[in-house]
């Protein structure tokens, strides 16, 4: 499991592109602590949209653990909601 960090923006935009890349060669299931993410930016999004992309192709998807108001609303506001859909797991 991968803890996202407070802040979704592009300045972690590498790093968190680096995480999941590790996540991705580490395990098959990618799942996602979001609960302590309280802002997110169009990169961010733009990101978690090419991990889902990427994760559709190997008929998967990311598991969301913890919920964040934060990032369902900037996931909204894209109008992303069905393609990256946040129901979580806890």
């Amino acid at each position: 499991m991968l803890k996202l960090p407070n802040e979704l923006s592009i300045v972690q935009v590498d790093v968190l592109h680096q995480d999941l890349l590790s996540e991705l060669n580490n395990s098959r299931d990618i799942c996602l602590d979001i609960s302590d993410v309280m802002s997110a930016d169009t990169a961010s999004v733009q990101l978690l949209c090419a991990l889902q992309k990427h994760l559709l192709t190997i008929n998967q998807k990311i598991a969301w653990v913890g919920s964040s108001d934060a990032l369902t609303n900037a996931i909204e506001q894209l109008g992303l909601s069905e393609y990256l859909a946040s129901e979580s797991t806890n």
